[in-house]
């Protein structure tokens, strides 16, 4: 018997299509406010490779395997996100054809801003679901992708 709603009447919504639409209302809901504070060319994939970057520099090579494409399409978006000034190329210290990629001060600037606005979305979700249940679903999932993937948070990558 499928699990039901609220209501009794409906089933239950598979957790997938909800996470599904709450991701996508969130992404969408990031890249307006992002419009509106004069970040018009930030593309999706961007805060992807600037994340990681900012964690650690990395190389084109990583950028592919962590967006799934090829070198030469990670090469392309990296050409571009250099050219708009979101990152910026370093000697890489153990390989000399290499380079290394960092967020530049702009792409700092963009990650604090996407964080704040994620505060700011966040503040709104709590609002109608209420502070405690919004801070326990944190924590839910949280404890769930942990358990799922030996103790770490897995990867952020777009799909495609």
């Amino acid at each position: 018997m499928a699990a039901r709603t609220g209501t009794g009447a409906e089933p239950a919504i598979p957790l997938a299509r909800l996470m599904a639409m709450a991701f996508r209302t969130l992404m969408d809901d990031l890249h307006e406010q992002l419009a509106r504070r004069g970040w018009k060319d930030v593309r999706p994939a961007y805060g992807y490779v600037l994340l990681a970057a900012r964690d650690a520099s990395i190389t084109v090579t990583e950028v592919a395997a962590l967006l799934g494409v090829t070198k030469q399409a990670a090469s392309k978006l990296i050409e571009t996100m250099v050219s708009d000034g979101y990152l910026r190329r370093g000697d890489h210290p153990e390989d000399a054809r290499s380079k290394q990629l960092k967020p530049s001060a702009k792409g700092a600037r963009l990650l604090t801003t996407v964080e704040a606005i994620y505060a700011e979305i966040e503040a709104e979700w709590a609002a109608v679901i209420g502070a405690s249940a919004f801070e326990r679903m944190r924590v839910d999932l949280t404890r769930a992708l942990r358990g799922l993937h030996d103790g770490s948070l897995p990867a952020i990558r777009p799909t495609w």
